[in-house]
């Protein structure tokens, strides 16, 4: 697709009324000149969602999300940043003109997905309705998995006929042309530019998007066939690595749970939601992606995956180990996910399990998931002889691997430790092997996947310190008459943390800018971090309250720095012969004595102020 233009996005930004855009699916109501509700994102009883209409942001102080409105429609709809503005575009009834681009022009995804509604019914129909002997086939199958023709009509299930390309005609009938039937890949251009159906003779699965629009299909051969299962190319409206099957129906039930179940089949989605548990989605013909566990983790805080019990089963839930990241440590806080793996017994596989066994038992099975890393440190530390020396060194090598992208995190801690107790060994020894451990992220993804992939755990820094840098990020933010005085701050000296120091120099180059522009400015260089200031920006206290803040962190943060460079020059005064190196030694001392009164000074200004400033 094409570039929107910057005045498009401020026109649809200018029409489109927040409370109102959130009010469509959260219940507001208003407490001064603050809008509360329930969070859409998260399961709870108490609003802490709010909207402040003078800066037209929103902020959740429950699980810590927040933006525009751009944002609140990225995150409902699982939209990325120009879908967002094409999907306000319509709802404000707005033309947007898109520039260059060798995409979709403006308009023909709509297209694309209308096509896909089309072949849903028409699908559906021959399911239903169907006389041939293939449509007969297919509802008996249905029919032996548990699924009557009511639970086909609540799933849009459907049959592809075999034979004369009677979807593709069916369509093209209707007014859709051959290149948008292509497009979506629902008919295939073949010799002399005839066309024909891209399926035939199988049971059909609509996939939907958040919204519950059929972008794609999968199909189940009926009898005989390969492959069994035939999937939807990925096209301009869908793309394996960020959908899954059944999540428009399962979201709600994974905020109000906090849990996301992910399985492999189709079926076993339907046979687990027919039987009540319906916070259950299923990967679409490929491996679990770290996209998968990204969109999961905007709406679920435990995700478990439900594998077969069978031999592919198994390595499934072993690869899974490559998305543990820094989201599922403690350090994560809010952002935290809780990976979890549950393996079905007996090699069975979750529709047939719960068929057999019934809803309570499948609750149970998920309920007592065993966490992914414990999971995959017993698998890898299994498959070896502990008994020969050769093995136990092959078992550490592996057990190590998966905490490679956690190195440095409590959870890492506790796993050396749970580790060296498996192999009888220190946890010290188990320490040094993860040492030399790189993160591996062996699945082919989408290169902007892959390079996002495995955020470093943050470097350990002082908890007073930490409060203190976060304070100044939040008073500049808020006051921009304190910019050009914070500007003496931006360094190592003072801010310790470099993703701060970052975006401390963000701010400061956004000079004067007030609220909304501050965050436009941010969103321009990274969406994600100009959301995380959507706390400090709804609902902003006075900005004199702000400015005297500002000088009492100014001190704090000079008051830290020279406590650090004091205690380096003791260390390296200690490490001197005083008689042998007098010299060094009494101008190290001195310079330690002139830092100390520097820094009784800064700290009997602050006690005692004159005019706030810190100079």
């Amino acid at each position: 697709m094409g570039r929107i233009s910057d005045d498009d996005v401020q026109r649809v930004r200018d029409a489109t009324d927040l409370v109102s855009l959130v009010s469509e699916t959260v219940v507001l109501k208003k407490k001064g000149r603050l809008f509360w509700g329930n969070c859409p994102f998260h399961g709870e009883k108490t609003p802490s969602f709010k909207i402040d209409p003078g800066t037209d942001l929103w902020h959740c102080f429950g699980c810590g999300l927040g933006g525009d409105a751009f944002g609140f429609v990225m995150r409902t709809e699982n939209l990325d940043f120009p879908d967002a503005v094409r999907r306000l575009a319509d709802r404000a009834h707005i033309e947007i003109v898109e520039e260059g681009g060798g995409g979709l022009p403006a308009g023909r995804k709509e297209r694309l997905i209308a096509a896909c509604e089309a072949a849903t019914d028409f699908f559906h129909k021959n399911l239903t309705a169907g006389k041939s002997p293939g449509a007969q086939q297919a509802r008996e199958y249905l029919k032996r998995r548990g699924f009557g023709i009511d639970v086909a009509k609540r799933w849009r299930l459907g049959f592809a006929p075999s034979g004369r390309d009677e979807m593709t005609r069916a369509l093209l009938a209707q007014g859709f042309t051959r290149e948008e039937l292509v497009e979506a890949n629902i008919t295939l251009a073949v010799e002399r530019g005839a066309l024909k159906d891209r399926f035939f003779g199988r049971i059909m699965f609509p996939i939907t998007d958040l919204s519950g629009r059929v972008i794609a299909f999968g199909g189940r051969v009926v009898g005989e066939g390969h492959p069994k299962y035939l999937n939807s190319n990925e096209t301009p409206i869908f793309h394996k690595s960020s959908n899954m099957y059944g999540i428009d129906r399962a979201r709600n039930e994974i905020v109000t749970s906090g849990t996301a179940v992910v399985v492999e089949g189709y079926t076993d989605v339907i046979a687990l939601a027919e039987q009540g548990i319906g916070f259950v989605v299923a990967t679409l013909g490929t491996a679990l992606t770290e996209r998968h566990v990204k969109l999961l983790g905007r709406f679920a805080k435990r995700v478990v995956y439900l594998f077969d019990g069978d031999e592919a089963g198994l390595r499934a839930a072993n690869r899974a180990a490559e998305f543990i990241d820094a989201t599922a440590t403690p350090e994560a806080g809010s952002a935290r996910v809780d990976l979890g793996v549950t393996v079905i017994p007996d090699g069975m596989d979750p529709a047939d399990f719960v068929s057999a066994k019934g809803a309570e038992a499948m609750r149970a099975l998920i309920d007592d998931a065993q966490p992914l890393l414990r999971f995959v440190i017993d698998q890898r530390i299994s498959a070896h002889d502990l008994s020969r020396p050769e093995g136990k060194s092959a078992a550490l090598a592996d057990a190590v691997q998966p905490l490679a992208a956690v190195r440095g995190s409590i959870l890492a801690q506790e796993y050396v430790s749970y580790i060296a107790s498996r192999l009888l060994t220190t946890p010290e020894f188990v320490q040094r092997a993860l040492a030399g451990v790189q993160v591996q992220r062996t699945r082919a993804e989408e290169p902007e996947t892959a390079a996002a992939s495995a955020p470093l755990v943050p470097p350990v820094i002082d908890d007073n310190q930490s409060r203190a840098e976060r304070e100044l990020l939040r008073t500049v933010t808020l006051a921009p008459s304190v910019r050009a005085e914070a500007r003496e701050l931006l360094s190592e000296e003072f801010v310790l943390d470099e993703g701060r120091r970052v975006l401390l120099g963000w701010i400061l180059d956004a000079g004067e800018a007030t609220k909304q522009a501050l965050y436009d400015a941010i969103v321009a260089r990274d969406r994600n971090v100009a959301e995380s200031l959507s706390e400090w920006l709804v609902d902003a206290p006075d900005v004199e309250q702000i400015e005297y803040a500002f000088r009492e962190i100014s001190v704090r943060l000079k008051e830290f720095a020279l406590e650090r460079l004091i205690l380096g020059k003791k260390a390296a005064l200690r490490a001197l012969d005083a008689a042998r190196d007098q010299a060094e030694y009494d101008g190290l001392f001195r310079e330690i004595v002139n830092l100390e009164r520097q820094r009784n000074a800064l700290r009997s200004r602050s006690m005692n102020p004159t005019d706030g400033r810190v100079e």
